[in-house]
């Protein structure tokens, strides 16, 4: 084998993250919008509180352009009662192009305690092909 050889192609994960500080309310655009810096395909959506949530889960949506990139409502990020973790199903909606908008909605936060202090990560990977 050829001791410089290189891979023909490679996967390069990204993840672009949105924090919401503070007690959690439902609402559409909750965190500053974040531009795609290329073209990339998202795999998951990853979510962390430092509150947990009581009495319901969170759940979080995330759009692409203003449109869910869940299409099936049920694979959207949720973080489950009196956990600080949770993500998503796969996205119906992976593919993202340079300068496509992301933003955030919160859907749901708790019934008893509202979960509190929210990073959400959206997971990506880009294919990177070597010549």
């Amino acid at each position: 084998p050829e001791e410089n050889a290189r891979p023909a192609a490679l996967k390069i994960k990204t993840t672009a993250s949105f924090a919401v500080v503070g007690t959690l309310a439902v609402g559409t655009d909750k965190a500053p919008t974040i531009l795609a810096p290329c073209t990339l395909t998202i795999t998951k959506v990853k979510l962390v509180v430092k509150t947990a949530p009581t009495g319901a889960t969170i759940i979080v949506d995330v759009n692409k352009n203003g449109t869910t990139i869940f299409t099936n409502q049920a694979n959207r990020p949720q973080i489950a009662i009196g956990a600080t973790t949770g993500d998503s199903g796969t996205p119906d909606i992976i593919a993202l192009s340079e300068t496509d908008k992301i933003t955030v909605d919160i859907d749901q936060v708790g019934s008893g305690t509202a979960g509190a202090d929210l990073t959400i990560e959206v997971v990506t990977s880009q294919s990177v092909a070597f010549s």
